[in-house]
């Protein structure tokens, strides 16, 4: 598409709900397959006309425009049946994923006084209806709808309702208030690892216009089949998987959690052609050894977030899967979608470097993070945004939102740099920065060479604390091999005459796996059990002595 044609669609978007956003595809293509869930398989006329039973009634029950609910659902088909419902009525989703447990989930309930939750009964081994029922001190929750298959079930919790049972009829939906696109949507909540959690909030017209945007980095129409292998309750699952393809009219596969060979086997049967992912995905996969028994021709491209790229990974998928694959930035506040994005069809050594261009109808600029003032092309600094896909605020929390949010400009607390074409590339978090004797080191620069080493899988470099110069830097490492050993003299040794001398590591710790955030999709730095944690108080490390290091 050329600039005039996205920009008429972002206009045309705009004046959308979610709910029309859908009826206006099922309109178009009812009887086209929209959902594959197992054995289900649902036409687009099938989700409207299940989420309006289950809005009618949701409605007879008493919810009501404004409301909000949580959505504590796996990736499934009643996760897509609930949420145009919700968004049939106008009711605010709060987003909460499910591998949270009773710590994430009593905040955002009670953060968001959520009036109903929306949950599984059990899934993966946990008693999610008990852990929510258990919760004391949460008065605004009047309703707990379980998904479950137990016909007998029943439950002394007068709150608690079956799913199945909440079909209601037109006259209830009838009475329902109209919704209109600059409404609120949702609250997504951010994953809160180095302090409070907080709930970015989402316009409906802002749904809409985000969940469309991913498809200008794959070309994305009716015709693409999506594997759902992001967690749909965070903000890139949500924009990428639970609309765009309700939106184009593709077809969505399902997926409840992600194992590579799992995903192998739908692919396969539902001829998948867009893979939307993290790294850590696409890094299971390529090292899966039963990846070439299986046919994975028809997938034709995917994009890649939720942290940096690995250095020659987006090449790597391209070589050895055949699957072309970018990067690009989003985030809780610009969601449930994205801020920069690279065209489709963009060459190989651009992508391996840079994740694109702001939105049409947005802007970016590079700012030293002290001063506010802009930085030139090529010198690093945090990212700025500004545009209709930043959110106005954070829920119930003003204070957060006047010290994130400035004259409209959202600062994302993200480094990077941008080329003298306005391309910009990612460099990390301004919280990773180290500062090792006053000098300032990005990780990144350090992952994406040492991540170069034939014995080296994955790394994350951090800081950890130097009583002489502040901090040191940590390599963290996965071996390809446990059976080859890296030693810190190697690591040293790998990256000296490609780096500064004060950048060269001062301790390596040989890791089995990474800490991941809920999801399993970022590398856990900062938080509880984090790399950071681990690099500070594990015995195993390897450390420089400390008149070696200067």
């Amino acid at each position: 598409m050329n600039a005039d044609e996205i920009r008429a669609t972002y206009d045309r978007l705009s004046r959308l709900t979610v709910w029309q956003g859908l009826h206006q595809t099922a309109r178009r293509v009812p009887d086209k397959v929209a959902v594959v869930c197992g054995e289900r398989r649902l036409t687009f006329a099938d989700v409207v006309r299940e989420a309006e039973a289950l809005a009618a009634g949701l409605a007879a029950a008493g919810l009501r425009q404004g409301d909000v609910a949580a959505v504590y659902l796996p990736n499934s088909a009643e996760l897509v049946t609930v949420f145009y419902a919700l968004q049939r009525l106008g009711v605010v989703v709060a987003w909460l994923n499910p591998s949270y447990r009773e710590t994430e989930a009593r905040f955002i309930l009670e953060n968001s006084g959520a009036k109903a939750v929306f949950l599984f009964e059990e899934w993966q081994g946990f008693d999610f209806l008990a852990a929510v029922a258990g919760l004391d001190d949460l008065p605004a929750l009047q309703a707990i709808v379980a998904v479950t298959d137990r016909p007998d079930f029943v439950s002394p919790d007068p709150r608690v309702r079956r799913l199945a049972d909440l079909s209601g009829r037109p006259a209830d939906l009838a009475r329902a208030a109209e919704v209109g696109p600059d409404e609120l949507s949702m609250i997504i909540y951010t994953s809160g690892t180095t302090g409070r959690s907080k709930g970015a909030v989402i316009l409906q017209s802002q749904v809409v216009r985000a969940g469309w945007s991913y498809s200008l980095g794959v070309d994305a129409t009716q015709e693409d089949v999506f594997i759902g292998l992001l967690p749909m309750a965070h903000s890139y699952g949500c924009g990428s998987l639970l609309v765009q393809p309700f939106l184009l009219g593709a077809t969505l596969v399902v997926l409840d959690h992600f194992s590579a060979e799992r995903a192998f086997a739908l692919m396969e049967r539902e001829r998948v052609t867009l893979q939307l992912a993290a790294p850590a995905h696409y890094l299971m996969e390529l090292a899966h050894p039963k990846r070439r028994e299986y046919d994975l021709s028809s997938v034709r491209a995917g994009l890649i977030a939720g942290q940096i790229a690995p250095a020659q990974l987006i090449t790597r998928v391209q070589d050895e899967m055949g699957i072309y694959i970018s990067s690009f930035l989003g985030s809780s506040e610009v969601g449930p979608g994205l801020s920069i994005i690279l065209p489709y069809r963009s060459p190989l050594e651009v992508r391996e470097v840079y994740i694109g261009y702001p939105l049409e109808g947005t802007a970016a600029k590079v700012a030293d993070p002290v001063t506010g003032a802009e930085k030139k092309p090529r010198e690093p600094g945090e990212l700025l945004l500004w545009g209709w896909h930043v959110t106005e605020g954070y829920w119930k929390n003003p204070e957060e939102t006047g010290l994130q949010i400035r004259d409209g400009w959202l600062r994302t607390g993200d480094l990077v740099a941008r080329d003298e074409n306005g391309c910009f590339r990612i460099l990390g978090r301004l919280k990773e920065w180290i500062n090792r004797g006053g000098l300032k080191i990005i990780p990144s620069e350090l992952e994406s060479l040492l991540v170069a080493h034939p014995k080296v899988a994955e790394v994350c470099v951090v800081g950890t604390p130097n009583p002489i110069l502040g901090e040191s830097i940590c390599a963290c490492v996965k071996l390809v091999d446990e059976e080859e050993p890296l030693t810190l003299a190697e690591a040293r040794a790998f990256v000296e005459g490609k780096v500064a001398p004060y950048k060269r590591f001062d301790e390596l710790l040989l890791l089995k796996e990474f800490p991941r955030m809920p999801g399993g999709l970022k590398v856990n730095r900062f938080g509880r059990g984090g790399v950071v944690e681990l690099a500070k108080e594990s015995p195993d490390k390897q450390v420089l002595p400390r008149e070696t290091a200067r």
